[in-house]
């Protein structure tokens, strides 16, 4: 036995002996190959699955609408009169009559271009109006950044039918996840990055960094939620800092290109369908024409940010017309909050641009908060106290749902919990629906109205 065990040993020294022998660059080789091979077979997993599957009853329906119950089930009957409006279905389980995600966007096409509709249902741009850009940044990781984004992604969708464009600058493309499907082209040659949108790309080549207009329109990537396009992270970002870095060398105004980018962009790919035009001259509404204005533009961008600070990060925070910046309250991670917000500072004071007038405003969002530990709400009203105008009064809690949600990569909005989970998961949309009808007032500053759940849970909270 003895010596069974000393051969055993004597392998097992040879063998690491062996694996000390391999380079580091050898190692990186490797391990990138390896992890390329497990990955994709995940992001194939993930992304196969069947996104927003849940299904919305009426009482829901009417919650996001702003109304009743009672004129729901009239609305109900609205097929019988208006052949293109959908038509509830009754699935087994779900306890009366239900809607899958993208009856709720034409709904309120319908209802926005009745006649005699008495409350707007759809917040459409129309044309003239201007672009909002909500940037979500930190210098930490694992703060929510990605979810919170994501989440107010879809919250805007599902509460005012906005057209949503979502642009991941992150490598890692957390926030991708959420929206991918298995038709989504992700972590692949043929997927566009933000870096191919502002033309920094490649290093190598940087002579003319504007692309053509159609192209850029051709880089964004459809979604399961309807109107809702993004653009994925991937590897090939940090390409764009090195681009940043070399053009910045040649006096290039390197922070403003993403700016410029959208502004392009969005010059020849603007709103021009009014809800006018969404009904022909006899009245019947117009299915052909309201699929055209789902992607003809965006109402909004989200741009969801990597934890770090660098020349890319800095075109997300310029191009922003908001930006948000979700933060733990631990005293560690608050004084990397400092060090972000100097950071930023330097940068911006080494390399003047032109700065236009926000059109919303600007605020740091406590994030994974734990309410049992009375230190960090404690820590949140100090903070706001002595900056109201920096902080919000809102928070995202610390929460098992989330967690059970994002085992299948799916938001608190899309995520169906089962009978035992479901009480949580309500108690943590409640909290989403108050942080991001919050952001809503933030970033629109009274331009689109808010729907009181932040003012719920400051008057529970506070």
């Amino acid at each position: 036995m003895q010596d069974m065990q000393d051969n055993a040993a004597l392998i097992g020294a040879e063998k690491v002996t062996g694996e000390r022998h391999v380079t580091l660059k050898e190692f990186i080789n490797r391990l990138a190959s390896g992890m390329e091979v497990a990955e994709s077979r995940l992001q194939r997993e993930l992304t196969q699955r069947k996104r927003v599957d849940r299904r919305f009853s009426l009482r829901e329906v009417g919650e996001l609408f702003g109304v009743s119950e009672k004129y729901m089930g009239a609305v109900a009957q609205m097929p019988e009169t208006e052949r293109t409006f959908p038509a509830p279905e009754i699935v087994s389980g779900s306890g009366g009559r239900t809607y899958a995600l993208q009856d709720l966007l034409l709904m309120r096409a319908h209802l926005q271009t009745q006649q005699y509709r008495k409350r707007p249902y759809l917040y459409w741009r129309q044309p003239g109006d201007p672009l909002r850009i909500v940037t979500f940044g930190a210098q930490k990781g694992g703060t929510g950044k990605s979810l919170s984004a994501s989440h107010f992604a879809q919250y805007l969708t599902l509460n005012y039918g906005l057209r949503v464009g979502v642009i991941d600058c992150d490598p890692q493309a957390t926030a991708t996840l959420y929206f991918a499907d298995a038709d989504s082209e992700i972590h692949t040659d043929e997927a566009y990055t933000v870096a191919h949108f502002m033309g920094v790309d490649d290093p190598s080549s940087l002579e003319d960094i504007e692309r053509p207009v159609e192209e850029m329109d051709a880089m964004w990537q459809k979604s399961q939620w309807p109107g809702l396009r993004f653009i994925p992270g991937g590897g090939d970002i940090p390409y764009g800092d090195v681009s940043l870095f070399l053009l910045s060398k040649k006096g290039v105004v390197v922070p403003t290109i993403l700016r410029d980018a959208i502004r392009r962009w969005d010059e020849a790919y603007g709103p021009h369908t009014t809800y006018a035009d969404l009904r022909r001259e006899d009245g019947s509404f117009d299915t052909d024409r309201y699929q055209v204005a789902l992607t003809e533009t965006v109402d909004v961008i989200i741009i969801d940010q990597q934890p770090s600070l660098s020349f890319m990060q800095l075109n997300g925070l310029v191009a922003a017309t908001s930006l948000i910046v979700p933060q733990t309250m631990k005293s560690f991670d608050l004084s990397t909050l400092s060090s972000y917000a100097d950071n930023i500072r330097e940068y911006l004071d080494l390399m003047p641009f032109d700065e236009e007038k926000p059109l919303g405003r600007h605020a740091v969002l406590p994030t994974i908060v734990q309410e049992a530990n009375d230190r960090d709400v404690r820590q949140i009203a100090d903070l706001w106290s002595r900056e109201p105008d920096l902080f919000t009064q809102v928070w995202y809690s610390r929460s098992d749902a989330v967690a059970n949600a994002a085992d299948e990569f799916k938001s608190i909005y899309e995520y169906d919990a089962p009978r035992e989970r479901r009480a949580s998961a309500r108690s943590f949309m409640k909290t989403a629906n108050a942080v991001n009808d919050a952001l809503v007032d933030l970033a629109w500053n009274g331009a689109l109205p808010t729907k009181g759940h932040a003012q719920k849970f400051i008057e529970e909270k506070w």
